[in-house]
């Protein structure tokens, strides 16, 4: 059977100040879970609600890999590389942060909430020169998956430089998304948003609500989403995981899946 895991929305480490109300689905700034450090290369898992007029001051980071997805408002980032950019939903920005920079990012509406997902990776290769991108993306048809970042080119996804694939599921109610089986590699699913439930082989009956995640860490059955309200999914497919420690236990996702 497939070693999986349930990690429910209740249990991510939460921060709420005056102008940002955020959930961490692994260690992160004063929220430490040892047993929640990363997902392979997935370092962080941060799902962000940010008040007007507000956002996170000119700060650094060097070698990683972060991928911003927009869920409602508008993101302003600037950087002290001169780069000035507004991402919005139906868009993601990948910022790689390698060698050093220093950035902002702001909400900078008056009236509406910046709601983002900000994704954290780790590098394959770390001194590289920092960038920055922004991708325009096709929402995907109800009952589909669409591929957002990929070594491999499909979907016009983005190489960030990491050994994962992440996807972006979306489906209606009474539809089903699938995912095949696979003999080993890890996969990690985050619910964004709505209600599922997860049909495999060995599962039992598992049903997931808004920030609700299903992780396998080596190998999984041939899985059913079944919906029964709307419902996005954020999907990483990475190479297979110690469950002990969240470190990758084999070489290549490519060679796994």
């Amino acid at each position: 059977m497939n070693l999986f895991e349930i990690r429910r929305s209740a249990e991510r480490g939460t921060m709420r100040t005056d102008w940002l109300d955020a959930r961490f689905s692994f260690s992160f700034d004063n929220y430490v879970d040892p047993h929640r450090m990363r997902f392979g290369p997935l370092l962080a898992l941060n799902d962000d609600r940010v008040q007007p007029g507000t956002g996170f001051p000119m700060h650094p980071h060097h070698d990683l890999e972060i991928v911003m997805l927009p869920r409602s408002g508008a993101v302003e980032h600037r950087d002290n590389q001169g780069r000035e950019m507004l991402v919005h939903p139906g868009e993601l920005q990948w910022m790689r942060a390698g060698s050093g920079i220093r950035h902002r990012q702001w909400n900078i509406s008056s009236h509406e909430v910046d709601h983002h997902f900000q994704l954290w990776f780790a590098p394959s290769t770390t001194g590289l020169e920092p960038a920055v991108e922004r991708l325009a993306y096709q929402t995907p048809t109800p009952g589909a998956w669409r591929t957002l970042v990929s070594p491999q080119p499909q979907d016009g996804a983005l190489d960030i430089g990491v050994d994962v694939v992440l996807a972006l599921g979306r489906a209606e109610p009474g539809q089903t998304l699938e995912i095949p089986a696979r003999i080993t590699g890890g996969l990690y699913l985050h619910l964004m948003q709505g209600r599922i439930e997860v049909h495999g082989t060995g599962l039992g009956r598992v049903v997931l609500q808004d920030g609700d995640a299903i992780v396998f860490f080596n190998g999984a059955p041939q899985l059913q989403l079944q919906t029964s309200a709307s419902a996005e999914l954020l999907r990483f497919d990475t190479a297979a995981v110690d469950p002990r420690t969240g470190l990758i236990a084999s070489p290549s996702l490519h060679s796994s899946i």
